[in-house]
């Protein structure tokens, strides 16, 4: 019995394909069945939006995750700095599982090009939106957005008491 999960296993990655590279494929493969392969990404990454900053690749990457996850509070799902990606979820008006590529490509040691990539071209403006625009405050390119105001907290008796 404790075998069927292992022979199906072997199956799925018994192709042809498998044996060209197979510790590479069968890391793949458990990736995919994990949900956390970066693949579609990846191929995606074609029509990605791209940016390119005369930033190191270092001060890009920083600047990436602090936009990323304090600024528009977006869930960073997996981050390989090394690599150079990672993968934002949870972005506002899309489904919540919904995985944004964010890649960083050094081209020289002072110019760094991020591309912003995914399969749902709404998630990907709205990132490639969001994050540009953070890390053209963070540079200094542009002025820092105003404070937004504070709206007034409603009762259930539907008197409004004045934000504070």
């Amino acid at each position: 019995m404790r075998l069927i999960p292992l022979l199906v296993m072997v199956l799925l990655c018994s192709s042809c394909a498998f044996w060209d590279h197979p510790v590479d494929n069968t890391i793949e493969v458990g990736k995919t069945i994990w949900g956390s392969s970066t693949r579609a990404l990846e191929a995606a990454r074609d029509r990605a939006m791209t940016k390119t900053y005369d930033k190191s690749y270092w001060d890009c990457v920083r600047s990436a995750v602090a936009v990323v996850s304090k600024k528009q509070h977006w869930v960073i799902f997996k981050k390989d700095e090394i690599k150079g990606y990672m993968v934002v979820m949870g972005v506002k008006g899309c489904v919540n599982t919904t995985e944004i590529g964010v890649f960083f490509d050094r081209l020289s040691d002072t110019q760094t090009r991020i591309e912003v990539a995914s399969l749902s071209t709404n998630a990907k403006h709205k990132v490639a939106k969001g994050l540009f625009h953070g890390m053209d405050i963070a540079f200094g390119y542009i002025p820092p957005d105003p404070p937004q105001p504070v709206e007034a907290q409603k009762t259930n008796q539907n008197v409004v008491i004045p934000a504070l």
